[in-house]
């Protein structure tokens, strides 16, 4: 027999309390705050609605409800009943009020130059512009509390899926607006973010977007890395960057992913057997806590012989290279959903895609890239007999450069494996990011039919994710530095705390009797010890 459950009464009661469910983003607010946030904003954007909200206050209460896990301007009078901040001094407008501030960051006058078929990105207007400058300020602070001399610039692009009526098809099918953000893992921060339409090439401009990350550098940085996959294999690119045409940075190591054409197939093709070398990993030493190499049981690595015609040789300065990875193919599809778009069962794909002796054919292995989907990005080539996967990664860093700058060793020589898995460091974390982005922080909901306002909407998600990012990493516990918003929200964003007011002095009460408390009071620790962004 079970035991008799204990009836409950509940009380319901009405009018404020001073309780706030959100107390444990109060930290966010001050390190917002000792970023110079407020006074950087109220300057640099001047957006300013007359409804009585100053920018920085619209920012700062757009940026908590993505934190909090709110995803539209609706969510807003639910914020500002749970949090209470309002007597801590952080008003909450409401939503047609921050509707009305967002809509100022559009550019009417570029809305007919949008459209189907033609790559284009509406010109910021000013208060556009300043967003920028936020996130640059942000960075700023970042730097100069731990200041680095190199750091690596991951570009991603990512599509934010949508069906308001002003967004444009991009080359899947589908409607959206596409972001390009500029990652630099060092400080785990995105550096800067440039949005529009999805039918925007993923890689167009990218020249003009990473110099303008680079001119809002901070003076500390003196030099920069880029990553980036197939959508930065541009010529423009790739040679400003190899013969240090910018006036600060001057030359840029790079690692690129470069598309696997026929003549780069025809040159993967010619290299002996012998000079495939088997591809070592970095794995995480549980007892040290470092990395130890171990080799990939099925990948292999290659310098290929390659002069595409657009990039070429020079008589001076730094040559191309092309890295080859090829990984044995068990003719398996791992994406489940591919069978189930198709209507075909497992074993009717199994037996498509079974590597037999037909695969060995390169006639059989075309028939596949037609007929079986996701087959054709796999790039499958015929080598010595057997099939492979194939990659490559173009680059301008020699043999023998040092490692230091590129997350090895100081002094440790790089050569084609090291600039192959330093490369690859960029794809998960941009995944990552993007999901983050979109899917906790709000990112991916689109509130407007208006380009300006969505692209603001999407930079304060981007601001949110550094201020978390940043938190995380300079005020809570080493434990929880690969914490997410939504792991967050749990530990750390919904304690419960009460606001109270003695005379001219207010009071947020956090009990400390549970771990939620014990981890508040060490962030608040930590945070007195920050110092504040110089003006």
């Amino acid at each position: 027999m079970t035991e008799k459950a204990k009836k409950i009464h509940i009380e319901l009661k009405s009018g404020e309390s001073g309780i706030t469910s959100f107390a444990g983003l109060w930290p966010a607010v001050e390190l917002f705050r000792k970023a110079g946030l407020p006074r950087t904003i109220d300057s640099a954007v001047g957006a300013r609605s007359s409804r009585g909200f100053r920018d920085s206050e619209h920012i700062l209460s757009l940026a908590l409800l993505h934190l909090s896990g709110g995803s539209a301007a609706d969510h807003l009078p639910f914020l500002k009943e749970k949090l209470s901040f309002e007597k801590l001094g952080v008003p909450v407008p409401s939503p047609s009020a921050l509707r009305k501030w967002l809509n100022e960051f559009h550019n009417g006058d570029e809305d007919g130059k949008r459209g189907m078929g033609k790559a284009f990105i509406p010109e910021e207007n000013g208060y556009l512009k300043g967003l920028g400058t936020v996130l640059s300020r942000l960075f700023a602070f970042a730097v100069t509390g731990a200041p680095r001399k190199h750091i690596t610039l991951d570009q991603d692009a990512t599509f934010i899926e949508t069906e308001e009526s002003g967004a444009n098809w991009n080359y899947k099918g589908q409607k959206s607006y596409q972001a390009l953000n500029t990652y630099c893992p060092q400080y785990d921060l995105v550096a800067g973010t440039r949005y529009g339409d999805g039918n925007v090439p993923p890689g167009w401009k990218q020249k003009e977007e990473l110099e303008r990350i680079l001119h809002n550098l901070p003076g500390e940085v003196k030099g920069v890395s880029l990553r980036s996959d197939s959508a930065g294999y541009q010529t423009d690119l790739l040679t400003w960057c190899t013969e240090g045409k910018h006036g600060r940075f001057g030359y840029i190591p790079v690692g690129i992913s470069c598309p696997v054409g026929e003549e780069f197939k025809k040159a993967v093709r010619a290299v002996p057997e012998e000079d495939w070398k088997p591809l070592c990993r970095a794995e995480r030493n549980g007892t040290t806590g470092g990395e130890t190499n171990s080799v990939h049981p099925v990948q292999e690595w290659a310098e290929v012989v390659y002069v595409p015609i657009n990039l070429g040789r020079k008589k001076h300065g730094r040559d191309y290279r092309f890295l080859a990875v090829r990984e044995r193919w068990d003719g398996l599809l791992s994406p489940q959903k591919d069978r189930q778009e198709e209507g075909k069962t497992e074993s009717e794909t199994e037996a498509v895609s079974s590597p037999g002796d037909q695969l060995y054919f390169t006639e059989a292995i075309r028939l596949l890239e037609e007929e079986v989907p996701g087959v054709k990005k796999l790039h499958l080539l015929d080598l010595g007999g057997r099939v492979y996967k194939t990659f490559g990664i173009v680059t301008n860093i020699e043999d023998g450069a040092d490692g230091g700058i590129f997350g090895y060793g100081q002094g440790e020589p790089m050569d084609g494996e090291k600039i192959i898995r330093w490369q690859r460091k960029r794809s998960g974390k941009a995944e990552e990011i993007h999901h983050i982005l979109k899917d906790e922080l709000g990112g991916g909901h689109v509130p407007s039919k208006r380009f300006g306002a969505n692209a603001a909407w999407w930079t304060i998600a981007v601001l949110a994710l550094n201020l978390h990012n940043l938190m995380k990493h300079r005020l809570l516990p080493e434990e929880y530095g690969k914490s997410r918003p939504k792991s967050l929200r749990f530990l750390l964003y919904t304690i419960v705390g009460k606001i109270v007011t003695h005379g001219r002095r207010t009071v947020l009460k956090i009990w400390t009797g549970d771990r939620g408390g014990t981890l508040f009071a060490s962030v608040m620790k930590r945070l007195e010890l920050l110092q504040s962004m110089p003006d």
